[in-house]
């Protein structure tokens, strides 16, 4: 191969790289198109020790670029805050025995993990827990329920969608002009003129990364006003590689909803039939759930069955199998696994309280 043919493979090889996210596993990832609508985005491979998961964006036009939805594990109440533990089980911590601190991606309870995530979100999730921990525990349980009313607003989720979508598509379309320029009319223009066109290409390659910049500096700010030490460090990269630039657009959708619950989210952007199968796992999983604060629990889960009914799906029906399955007697609330007869505990997920199809409509398993 030659000089010219393993620089391009190496090229090639650091864009594929920009295209792949890592997120915490169980993220709500999303593609997002240029009508604002979008696609869920399955988790490629995990890495078990990091704690991570890689997805790959779509590498090629138009582009759609990923939009996460994480969502903290921690549960407040009044009088404590549920944290993972060290053994895979939940942890009770007294407010009063607390230590907030984070970086760029990570927030510590105690000197440990408790949630990863944008710089941005993480110092939300940190200035709401302190201010929590700071306030008296009659007044806790109002602002936790402020904080969860904010996160399924899915009115105000669209308004910034629609504010991305359409003041994005000049960056979009400089992304797709960077793209060609450098996997295509790079390489042609190298063997129709020789070694001697390449300074020209880089001027216009750094030209189109100049105007990238702009509409990057232009649209952050605008969506995100105060992130000004995250866009300066975005911004200088995307000017000095040509690569980053191309997908300046993920920089900004990534965390263009971060702080809102990936129900709220599919409910914007996701197809009716996507946002019903979404809809019914995260129900699910806040219902027969881990045994933790029963109180954030309910809560939450009343905020979603509003959604829900704001979207004309009545909660009961994602809380059973669509379809039953010949000779199935018992199905699994938590996964929907169906069964030919009663196990003990769903052999999918666990869940130690199947449900017989023919016991009631729907179950009515109390949160532990």
């Amino acid at each position: 191969m030659s000089e010219l043919g393993s620089l391009f493979l190496v090229v090639l090889l650091l864009y594929l790289l920009q295209c792949v996210h890592w997120v915490s596993p169980g993220t709500a990832v999303f593609s997002l198109s240029c009508r604002g609508t979008g696609k869920r985005k399955r988790q490629g491979f995990v890495w078990s020790a990091w704690d991570t998961a890689g997805l790959l964006a779509g590498p090629w036009p138009p582009l759609a670029p990923i939009l996460v939805a994480a969502w903290p594990a921690f549960q407040p109440d009044a009088s404590q805050l549920v944290v993972h533990g060290d053994n895979g089980e939940y942890d009770f911590l007294p407010w009063g025995k607390l230590a907030f601190t984070h970086s760029d991606n990570k927030l510590l309870c105690n000197g440990k993990p408790v949630f990863k995530g944008s710089e941005a979100q993480v110092a939300r999730c940190a200035a709401l827990l302190e201010q929590l921990q700071r306030a008296r525990k009659p007044e806790r349980e109002t602002m936790v329920l402020r904080s969860l009313n904010q996160a399924m607003d899915a009115r105000t989720a669209a308004r910034r969608v629609t504010v991305f979508t359409g003041r994005s598509r000049l960056l979009r379309v400089l992304a797709n002009v960077q793209l060609v320029m450098l996997f295509l009319a790079l390489p042609l223009a190298f063997v129709r003129f020789g070694p001697g066109v390449l300074w020209r290409v880089a001027v216009v390659l750094l030209a189109i990364s100049g105007l990238i910049t702009l509409e990057f500096w232009m649209l952050h700010k605008k969506l995100f006003p105060a992130a000004k030490a995250v866009r300066f460090k975005s911004a200088l990269t995307i000017m000095l590689s040509p690569i980053a630039a191309i997908r300046a657009g993920d920089l900004i959708s990534r965390d263009l909803l971060g702080g809102f619950h990936p129900l709220a989210v599919a409910a914007v952007i996701l197809p009716t039939d996507e946002f019903r199968q979404l809809a019914g796992e995260q129900l699910r999983l806040n219902r027969f759930g881990e045994p933790t604060s029963k109180w954030y629990r309910e809560n939450l889960g009343r905020l979603m069955e509003r959604l829900l009914r704001q979207n004309k799906i009545p909660p009961d029906e994602l809380l059973r199998p669509a379809q039953r399955d010949i000779g199935a007697v018992a199905f699994c609330p938590r996964c929907l696994a169906q069964y030919v007869k009663m196990p003990g505990a769903c052999a999918d997920c666990g869940f130690g309280q199947v449900v017989r199809f023919e016991s009631a409509s729907t179950p009515t398993i109390t949160p532990a």
